[in-house]
């Protein structure tokens, strides 16, 4: 089964963000969290408490450097459980320190440590992979790694961070991901995240010869107008008819 959420415009109201969601057949939206806070400033505190009584589904995208782990990674899954969910994504940053062959043996060891606490409370994981620009948890071999000390994790396949569809067949290849982003990107360029309308990534292409089967989430990260993300969300589904 297959389920449509999208990233909601931390510009716009909170509740207009719903209101348009369920307006436009979207079964959850992604929330982000980040230092210990949930990221939207126009509902008041406390925040979980107010996203959980609105009562629209969300998943919580928390961004964490490795040390992250340990400073947030007990209240992040607080917040998972006060909304009564199962899911969360974390993806991995190196902004507090350089990245070097210890960061990424660092997020190897922590992401073995947060699914112990996490697989206790019945909470299923997704771990982001990154774009070029950041050099972190990007190369397949150091996703590879990740998935390879810890088997409880899954994948988090973000497309448009793909350099080209051979880094993104090795990238499923390490673990067929279970949640997707979805944006669209051209190719020579090392980070976008456009309406599916625009770049170089056909996505009926994608679902058919890359990831045939899929079932899990699949979030759209469009940070445009009402008229482009019906037009993602709809493009999107016919894509999906592929498989």
């Amino acid at each position: 089964m297959v389920s449509i959420g999208r990233g909601i415009r931390w510009y716009n109201h909170y509740l207009d963000e719903v209101d348009f969601s369920k307006n436009n057949g979207f079964d959850f939206m992604q929330i982000w969290y980040q230092n210990g806070e949930i990221c939207i400033n126009n509902i008041p505190d406390p925040k979980i408490e107010y996203i959980k009584t609105i009562g629209f589904p969300v998943i919580i995208h928390a961004v964490f450097d490795p040390i992250d782990f340990e400073l947030y990674g007990n209240d992040l899954l607080e917040k998972v459980k006060i909304l009564g969910m199962n899911e969360v994504i974390i993806h991995p940053v190196s902004k507090k320190r350089k990245v070097t062959a210890d960061t990424q043996s660092e997020l190897v060891k922590q992401a073995k440590l947060f699914s112990a606490k996490a697989k206790k409370q019945g909470v299923t994981w997704y771990l982001e992979n990154n774009s070029v620009i950041d050099g972190f948890h990007y190369q397949p071999e150091d996703i590879k790694r990740v998935f390879e000390a810890d088997d409880y994790a899954e994948q988090l396949l973000d497309i448009a961070h793909i350099d080209n569809y051979d880094h993104l067949k090795e990238i499923i290849n390490v673990k067929f991901p279970k949640c997707l982003h979805i944006a669209g990107k051209h190719f020579d360029v090392p980070h976008e995240h456009l309406p599916l309308s625009q770049g170089d990534i056909d996505y009926g292409f994608v679902f058919k010869k890359y990831l045939p089967g899929f079932s899990g989430r699949v979030i759209l990260e469009v940070d445009g107008t009402d008229e482009e993300i019906i037009l993602s969300k709809n493009i999107i589904e016919q894509a999906l008819h592929t498989l």
